[in-house]
């Protein structure tokens, strides 16, 4: 039985509610099937299409591949089920199709070179510029070692004319730049790249600093470096779409002397291996570590640990430094060998044997405050800072590892209270992993809710601030200087949206009911209401409603001012699911529950809001007469909305004069009543 189109929407709804991975994928997966199946051609066509750059930047271009192809040959058979905007569409992501097929080696080179003449003869039909088919073509002859054929790319993409199918004003350059470098003119690569690298597009800046890296280290811009290091690491250590990229980084740990960075850098990032969002990024990735764990080795740590787990997330264990350096290094040259049977040549092996066997460009870079790095800002050296600093180096020296790990806790800290929030993130994540090693469990989860605290405040740690929010939910014990996990996810939820933000609230009132708290469980059901009346209300919606209701009940009820504000939250999702009486009837409540002295101000924002809605029922007078009392009651603090609701009671009921000498007794404007924000519940 095939689907209808309203159920085909559905489910496309419930694949873009998951984050973007496999998850997410396989549903969409669902999508184009059931589409498939139904002859929704149009619908089928529109949905790959828009899941083209969802695969690309998720790090899954098989499926891109695949999307494409389809897409491709139905704008081919069937023009006209194709708009204007979709055929620009598919121009563009010939670019993307081009950059990501010679990045798998089974693909041979012929059928690459096939569909790049075929984006060439396109755009020729289409009256664009080939500005990006010469970038292309200077992109997979700079993959194949085929030099001569990449300069004379490259020097015709210079010479073209940019147009609306060129990449950014950044990512060109930094196909520049990476051009450059690999001939060694680094000069000449920063002079290109420098000016791009605050950004662009999604792409940007991290791709720009991450090709700059190399230029920077090879020319002596330390300082340079470690900036670009910092800022780019940072913004894609959560995006397997940048695995290649984040080799790059792995590298300049290995050239800087900075293996331990290097090491952390490799074990968090190991066990995307497993699934890489190519066999090209796995190449550079696995080369990049065995530089790292090589230099580990050599110096006599290849006994050292690795925490391993599966990309799943399922298994977890332990190997030693010399174990995975065994591993990078068989992957990196098996890849590398795989390409070069494709290739035609030795290009890529002689390539990433150069990187695993690199000489480091100095001897220590310092990264971190930690390491070593200035531990004030503008010249000025903070000497508390610098105390502790040193305090870690004395307890490490004088072999005391659980001494040395809290001292690095102590860091952490100093650098969040002076809003050094970067240099704080590291110091903590440096902190967290001795704590672990030293076996000190409740400084570890201190750290960690540090962490957390840290991550939230930046979207570029989202991904990391959820998963550590995850294992602190886990926790059957929080230690003393940790809040109660109630109050770490009513926080939480706090700088959510959506189902998660509703997750948590509800935990949370989970966790305070168990502990006899029925104003904190009130209180934190409120904020869920809040966030329900801002979409369609379905099951959960109603759920929190009749737990507010069974606690308002109770006989150990809640106190007035949180009662009432449950009520009033209540009176907003009803509202909004346009079922004014019951609103209504939760607004009377609430005014009643606001009764006291105390709550005059809840009180009358209460009735406030109870005369909108009797505008919106058609019950006009009943408005005046609110809005008349509030006026009466206190003009000075809403005497303003009161006025305004009373003018367009009057207006209502066709008493336009009186409206106007309300109008004009209160200075409003009458355009201000037909703002939408007038109407909001």
């Amino acid at each position: 039985m095939s689907s209808s189109t309203q159920e085909l929407r559905d489910r496309l709804t419930q694949a873009y509610a998951l984050p973007r991975g496999p998850a997410r994928f396989a549903a969409l997966d669902a999508v184009f099937r059931h589409a498939d199946a139904a002859g929704d051609v149009p619908f089928a066509f529109s949905v790959r299409m828009n899941a083209i750059s969802d695969f690309h930047h998720g790090g899954d271009p098989t499926r891109a591949f695949l999307a494409f192809s389809w897409c491709l040959s139905v704008f081919d058979r069937q023009p006209e089920l194709v708009g204007g905007h979709h055929a620009q569409r598919l121009l563009w992501d010939f670019k993307w199709i081009v950059w990501a097929l010679p990045q798998f080696p089974d693909i041979p080179l012929d059928r690459t070179m096939a569909v790049l003449d075929d984006m060439q003869r396109r755009y020729q039909l289409a009256g664009h510029s080939l500005h990006a088919v010469h970038q292309h073509r200077w992109l997979v002859a700079h993959h194949v070692g085929d030099m001569a054929a990449a300069q004379e790319a490259y020097d015709r993409m210079l010479t073209a004319k940019r147009d609306a199918m060129s990449d950014c004003s950044a990512c060109v350059p930094s196909g520049q730049v990476r051009h450059l470098t690999s001939l060694g003119r680094f000069e000449e690569a920063i002079a290109v790249g420098e000016p791009f690298k605050r950004g662009g597009c999604s792409e940007q800046p991290q791709w720009m600093l991450s090709e700059l890296l190399t230029p920077y280290l090879q020319t002596g811009r330390f300082d340079q470096a470690v900036d670009a290091h910092r800022d780019g690491y940072r913004r894609i250590r959560d995006d397997r779409h940048h695995l290649d990229n984040l080799a790059q980084h792995v590298l300049f740990c290995g050239l800087t002397g900075n293996e331990a960075r290097g090491l952390e850098l490799v074990e968090r990032h190991l066990s995307w291996l497993e699934r890489p969002s190519s066999p090209y990024a796995a190449m550079e990735f696995a080369a990049s570590a065995a530089l790292v764990l090589g230099r580990l080795r050599a110096s006599g740590h290849g006994d050292l640990l690795l925490s391993r787990r599966s990309d799943d997330g399922t298994r977890r264990w332990e190997a030693t430094v010399a174990e995975v350096h065994d591993e990078v290094t068989g992957q990196a040259r098996v890849i590398a060998a795989r390409f070069d049977a494709r290739n035609g040549n030795r290009h890529q092996s002689d390539r990433i044997e150069t990187r695993m066997a690199a000489a480091p460009v100095t001897e220590q870079l310092p990264l971190t405050v930690l390491a070593g790095r200035p531990t004030g800002t503008t010249g000025h050296v903070d000497p508390k800072l610098a105390a502790l600093v040193e305090r870690v180096a004395a307890l490490t020296v004088a072999g005391d590892p659980a001494g040395a790990a809290r001292a690095r806790l102590d860091v952490a800290h100093t650098l969040r209270n002076a809003g050094r929030w970067e240099d704080a993130v590291e110091a903590a994540e440096e902190a967290v992993r001795s704590l672990d090693r030293a076996g000190l469990r409740d400084d570890s989860v201190r750290c960690r809710y540090l962490l957390w605290e840290l991550y939230r405040r930046a979207y570029h740690h989202r991904a990391a601030a959820r998963a550590l929010l995850a294992k602190l939910s886990q926790l059957e014990h929080l230690p003393d200087g940790v809040p109660p996990l109630e109050a770490i996810l009513e926080d939480a939820a706090g700088s959510m949206h959506g189902e998660d933000a509703v997750t948590h609230l509800l935990t949370a009132a989970d966790r305070h009911r168990v502990n006899g708290s029925p104003d904190a469980e009130l209180r934190v059901l409120r904020k869920a209401l809040v966030l329900l009346a801002h979409r369609p209300p379905g099951d959960p919606a109603w759920t929190v409603l009749r737990r507010v209701d069974v606690l308002g009940a109770a006989e150990e009820h809640p106190s007035a001012e949180q009662a009432g504000k449950a009520q009033a939250a209540a009176a907003r999702l009803l509202a909004a699911a346009g079922r004014l009486d019951e609103a209504l009837a939760r607004l009377d409540a609430a005014v009643t529950w606001f009764g006291s002295e105390e709550l005059a101000d809840e009180r009358r924002a209460a009735r406030l809001h109870r005369a909108r809605l009797r505008l919106r029922a058609g019950e006009p007078a009943l408005a005046e007469a609110e809005a008349r009392e509030l006026l009466a009651e206190d003009a000075d603090e809403y005497g303003w909305s009161a006025a305004a609701i009373l003018a367009r009671a009057l207006q209502a009921q066709g008493r336009t004069d009186e409206a106007t000498e309300v109008l004009a007794q209160h200075d409003i404007d009458a355009d201000d009543l037909d703002d939408d924000d007038f109407d909001e519940d």
